[in-house]
């Protein structure tokens, strides 16, 4: 989405890893985003687990949970793993296209595609797709998935 470049991966349905975490009637869904060291301007090291990764992962998994079929794989697990190479604003809209559509590849029994956009007001004027500089230039916004 614009400048923005995120990449996703999907593993499963395999066997639960942590057998404490074992769901009987229903697939187990797990999500783990990241941002790459190189993927702003400013090259700060975060830490793997920040609180925002955390929040954003926590965000994608129930986003895309609702629309995965689990009743379908009790006893599994299903991880995707979303990663930002390049953040030019919407990354959450972008993490979240990118792991629907991952999850469509690896052919996940799904109800629907997920879509999502973030939408904005600057000054006088309402946007779709914020960049980094509408993101940040202090108005409100809102990421919409559907």
């Amino acid at each position: 989405m614009g400048n923005t470049k995120v990449i996703a991966a999907v593993y499963g349905p395999r066997e639960v890893q942590n057998r404490s975490q074992q769901i009987n009637d229903q697939a187990l869904v797990r999500c783990e985003y990241s941002m790459a060291n190189f993927s702003t301007g400013d090259r700060i090291r975060k830490p793997k687990g920040d609180r925002r990764s955390t929040e954003i992962s926590l965000v994608i998994r129930q986003t895309i949970e609702a629309c995965i079929m689990t009743h379908l794989m009790p006893r599994s697990q299903i991880d995707i793993f979303v990663q930002v190479l390049q953040a030019d604003g919407g990354t959450r809209s972008a993490c979240i296209n990118a792991a629907t559509l991952a999850l469509a590849e690896a052919g996940i029994p799904m109800r629907d595609l997920v879509t999502s956009c973030s939408a904005g007001y600057l000054c006088t004027t309402a946007l779709l797709d914020l960049n980094y500089i509408e993101d940040n230039a202090g108005g409100p916004y809102v990421t919409v998935g559907y």
